[in-house]
């Protein structure tokens, strides 16, 4: 009676972790596809708010291009 007592409970535990080994490999790739896709959306924000700066630093060196060129100018006079 005990060996099959023993036997039944051996064959519930693998039973459990069977179940136990599904759930987690069916769940860890959505937990991390979403960690994924959450950090390819902070990285293209990152890239299009850098794409912004750099076209604001391009507008504020023509500025001071053209303030360079226009005191140049006055100075001459």
């Amino acid at each position: 009676m005990a060996n099959s007592d023993v036997w039944g409970l051996f064959g519930f535990l693998q039973v459990l972790v069977i179940f136990l080994s599904l759930a987690v490999s069916i769940a860890l790739p959505f937990y991390f596809g979403n960690e994924v896709d959450k950090i390819s959306e902070v990285a293209s924000s990152r890239e299009q708010s850098i794409s912004v700066m750099k076209s604001r630093l391009e507008d504020v060196s023509r500025e001071i291009s053209y303030l360079q060129t226009v005191v140049g100018a006055r100075a001459e006079k």
